[in-house]
């Protein structure tokens, strides 16, 4: 009878409570992890971020303090007509593959294509007819924003954006579409704590709205990317 005892099973009682039990603590887990695993992404984006920017410093070492230009839509970094020049990401070839995984955010869903999710600044120099930036322009390096999280959902394809172009942008600049965009002006929050943005001092910080005492389109005013277009055309600053 001791022996029947010790080696009888669990009453169903028993593994209702244990199931419940385990229930519960997964219920308590989960969202845990979920904040865990999306803050991990989070930083892995803005080590993306910086990758990046190293890459665009680099270029302009070797191209006389410029920055990548910006250009026209491109849906590879190499155009097979001679007559275009490279995407940005092109031009950054021989310090960043234009393939490399850095160019995609770990929070965007990259179904059913691989897309780039970053972009880099052009508004001033394309208001200014400049094709590019210089860096020796750049006042405010620790406010001015030289490349940050893609956000604009027109320039996504459907159905992760509402893009009719079905491809990638493998410019991703913004001279010519807001590319910084968050809830309520166009665009979405790539993370749970907002858009990751870099500056020219190459410093990543995460926004969850557009904050104009931190953020500015300009190289010497605090100026947001609409803010920049209505200025229009200026005088460039003293090199």
């Amino acid at each position: 009878m001791r022996l029947e005892r010790l080696h009888r099973g669990f009453s169903l009682v028993e593994l209702i409570v244990v199931i419940g039990v385990i229930g519960v603590l997964m219920a308590m887990l989960l969202p845990a992890l979920r904040v865990v695993r999306e803050n991990s992404q989070r930083v892995t984006c803005q080590s993306n971020l910086r990758q990046i920017g190293y890459a665009l410093h680099m270029y302009a070492n070797s191209n006389e303090g410029s920055l990548p230009s910006w250009s026209g839509w491109h849906s590879t970094p190499f155009p097979a007509d001679p007559g275009q020049e490279p995407s940005w990401c092109g031009k950054l070839a021989d310090w960043l593959p234009p393939d490399s995984a850095v160019y995609q955010c770990p929070s965007f869903p990259q179904e059913p294509m691989k897309l780039h999710n970053y972009f880099i600044e052009a508004v001033w120099a394309n208001a200014n007819g400049m094709r590019a930036t210089k860096l020796s322009d750049i006042r405010l390096g620790s406010e001015f924003v030289i490349a940050a999280d893609m956000t604009q959902l027109a320039l996504y394809p459907a159905p992760l954006g509402t893009s009719s172009t079905q491809g990638d942008d493998y410019d991703r600049d913004d001279a010519g579409m807001q590319c910084l965009c968050f809830i309520g002006d166009g665009g979405f929050l790539m993370h749970r704590g907002g858009n990751n943005v870099m500056f020219s001092d190459l410093h990543v910080d995460t926004f969850a709205q557009f904050d104009p005492a931190r953020i500015t389109f300009h190289p010497t005013r605090m100026l947001s990317w609409p803010g920049v277009v209505a200025a229009g055309a200026e005088q460039s600053p003293a090199r």
